[in-house]
C-alpha cells in the first residue's frame, strides 16, 4: 500500500520519498510510515511519502513516478539506510538517475543516507540504559499478572 499523508495538491509542490529497504513482517515498516507522517506534519508544504527497495510496494521507481505524476517539481530521495551499502553507493543513485531520464522536467536529488550522527548515538545509549534495567524474574511476572487479573 503506498502511505501518503495529506499534502498539497498540484503542480509546482516539493516531494519527499523516505526510501526503505522494504520486509517481510508486515510491521516492520511501520516506523517509516511514522516518519512520513510527523515530516507532513512538520512540512505540510510538501508532500511525502514512503517507497521501498524490495518486497514492499511501491517501489521506488513507483514512489519516483507517483510524485512526478502528481505534479511535484521537486522529489528529494531519502534513503532511510544506516550503511553506506550497496544500495546506497549503487541502487539508490541509479532509481535516481532512472527517474530523472523518465521525468526530465523534474529535479530529482538523493538526499545522505542516515550514518553516523551524534543523535544516534544517543539512541544506541538510551536502548544500553534500558538493557540496564533490572529484569524482573518469572515469579514476579506472575505475580503481577495475577494481582492485574484478580482486581476488579
Amino acid at each position: 500500500m503506498h502511505v501518503l499523508s495529506d499534502g498539497p495538491e498540484g503542480s509546482g509542490h516539493t516531494a519527499g520519498l523516505l526510501l526503505g529497504h522494504g520486509s517481510r513482517a508486515e510491521a516492520a515498516n511501520g516506523a517509516m510510515y511514522e516518519i512520513v507522517h510527523r515530516l507532513q506534519i512538520k512540512w505540510p508544504a510538501y508532500r511525502f511519502s514512503a517507497a521501498f527497495l524490495e518486497i514492499n510496494v511501491p517501489s521506488i521507481p513507483e514512489g519516483i513516478d507517483f510524485h512526478a505524476e502528481a505534479g511535484a517539481d521537486r522529489i528529494i530521495l531519502l534513503p532511510y539506510f544506516l550503511h553506506l551499502g550497496n544500495h546506497v553507493r549503487k541502487d539508490l543513485p541509479r532509481f535516481m538517475e532512472e527517474g530523472r531520464r523518465r521525468h526530465p522536467t523534474v529535479e530529482i536529488q538523493l538526499g545522505g543516507h542516515l550514518g553516523f550522527h551524534p543523535k544516534l548515538v544517543e539512541i544506541v545509549e538510551e536502548r544500553l540504559l534500558e538493557s540496564l534495567e533490572p529484569v524482573p524474574s518469572a515469579f514476579s511476572f506472575q505475580e503481577k499478572a495475577h494481582r492485574i487479573a484478580a482486581s476488579p
